[in-house]
């Protein structure tokens, strides 16, 4: 238990009044020395119980106001005089200055010699001491004692009883402290914040209306900080095989039947989430990815593609919440529609995409489902989109399909670049002649005729729907890819 200035007024043995009642009683008394130096401030440093008979005390007011506000500053913990064998003592006036500066001053009995006091001091001292060491061995055991898969809650309930009061994992910059590793602040008058040195950088929150010793909360975000980190070893380790999975059900590799075990295995469970995120560095992203989602508890699989990460999660406000965290300066974020089933990844991950490429600012989350639609004719509902779609697109999918041709992605650059034989050649990166035979060939598949503007109209809808549902790629940068039924180009 920490000494006080109360501890001391409340020791029959040591028979010492306050002359400032009521202030500065919760001072810590960390040692005691008699000093009778006109300025002990230079030779007693904080925590310290100034004793003295009153010999280096000044006489006037003004030098006891200055006496008194030269032992607050330097954070000694009280003064103490001799209630008899005094020399001189305070006036009126510089108690009243104690009082406001909140520097309490005491006096002692004659008969009680300055060495009771100091021995009072010291015992409570290493009393202190051995209970802060027992304090600390309670904790390392919890941390020892606490499985690696257990919740980190768990041991954060087992260290409150030995802390008294309540602790609280919470995510970086939740209470406003510096962001240094171990960094301890105040932040209200019960609450302290304490900054983990662990992945995703976490905060701690602890609440209690008594004072607390510094080097306990010291011990406290160390073992915070060991468990955290053992934890994040076990999560990457999950990581890694959920990013493998992940991978394999972009690339249809895995059944969706059995794909839902696996992807349950990682407690990730539907209505699912999938989120693309676009960064200059993508393994900065996919690590803060893995700090970000480990810090917040949230399961998730992650993995790259194409320069892109891309996260497959339960739909939840937390993954609401950690998906805002990640996007900032240099990150846009692009999430899909919910789905309930795996057999819908190939489409989530399309409208992810599309929802990725209409977010033109960094630092922004886009959701499919905010797409203002390019027309107000078209409906927000995927199965609608896909119908509409269909009734134009339907045919030409299908020779898509069949022949490994990429005319629709031709027919949604040419209708881009409103018609323009010269842009739309160059972003499909073939000859005019090429594009205007590829045209015809679409014209008679579908039936239309993109010189009139209300077949033109049409297709123009019928794509946007198409990309809408997902079920077009919307990428800016199409392939350089012949098509298999080209003709040579003629440079007539």
């Amino acid at each position: 238990m920490t000494f006080t200035v109360r501890s001391l007024l409340d020791l029959p043995l040591a028979q010492t009044v306050s002359l400032t009642p009521g202030i500065g009683e919760d001072r810590t008394i960390t040692w005691a020395h008699v000093c009778e130096l006109s300025e002990p401030w230079k030779w007693l440093g904080r925590g310290a119980l100034v004793m003295t008979t009153g010999i280096g005390v000044p006489q006037t007011t003004d030098e006891q106001c200055a006496y008194l506000d030269g032992m607050h500053r330097a954070g000694i913990a009280a003064v103490a005089i001799d209630g008899v064998l005094i020399e001189t003592s305070f006036s009126a006036p510089a108690l009243a200055y104690a009082a406001r500066l909140g520097f309490p001053v005491l006096q002692t009995a004659h008969e009680v010699p300055f060495v009771t006091l100091a021995m009072a001091v010291a015992d409570s001292a290493q009393q202190d001491r051995a209970a802060r060491v027992q304090q600390a061995e309670q904790m390392y055991a919890a941390l020892g004692e606490h499985p690696d898969a257990a919740p980190i809650e768990a041991l954060l309930a087992d260290l409150e009883p030995l802390l008294g009061g309540p602790l609280t994992l919470m995510p970086r910059g939740s209470l406003g402290i510096a962001s240094a590793p171990g960094a301890i602040q105040r932040v209200s008058q019960n609450v302290i914040a304490m900054a983990v040195h662990a992945p995703g950088d976490p905060e701690l929150r602890f609440e209690s209306p008594l004072p607390i010793n510094r080097g306990l909360l010291q011990h406290v975000v160390g073992i915070v900080s060991s468990a955290l980190s053992i934890k994040s070893a076990n999560y990457r380790s999950e990581w890694l095989h959920g990013a493998l999975l992940l991978a394999d059900l972009c690339n249809d590799s895995v059944t969706s039947g059995p794909a839902e075990h696996l992807v349950s295995a990682h407690r990730v469970e539907p209505p699912y989430l999938l989120a693309v995120l676009r960064n200059d560095s993508t393994r900065d992203s996919i690590d803060r990815v893995h700090a970000t989602f480990t810090a917040r508890r949230i399961p998730a699989l992650a993995t790259t593609q194409d320069g892109q990460v891309l996260i497959l999660a339960g739909s939840s406000d937390a993954l609401d919440r950690a998906l805002d965290a990640l996007a900032d300066a240099e990150t846009r974020v692009g999430v899909s529609a919910a789905f309930s089933g795996l057999d819908e990844l190939q489409s989530a991950l399309r409208q992810a995409r599309s929802a990725l490429i209409r977010n033109h600012q960094s630092g922004r989350v886009m959701r499919f489902e905010e797409h203002e639609s390019s027309s107000l004719f078209l409906p927000n509902n995927t199965e609608q989109l896909r119908h509409i779609a269909r009734q134009v697109l339907g045919p030409l999918q299908t020779y898509d399909e069949q022949r490994g041709t990429s005319l629709t992605q031709t027919l949604r650059v040419f209708l881009e670049e409103n018609r323009s034989w010269v842009r739309a050649s160059e972003r499909l990166f073939v000859h005019r002649q090429t594009l205007i035979a590829r045209v015809s060939r679409i014209e008679k598949i579908i039936v239309r005729d993109l010189s009139s503007m209300e077949d033109t109209a049409e297709c123009w809808l019928a794509v946007q729907a198409a990309i809408g549902c997902g079920d077009l790629e919307p990428n800016d940068v199409v392939s350089r890819a012949d098509d298999p039924e080209d003709e040579p180009a003629s440079d007539v």
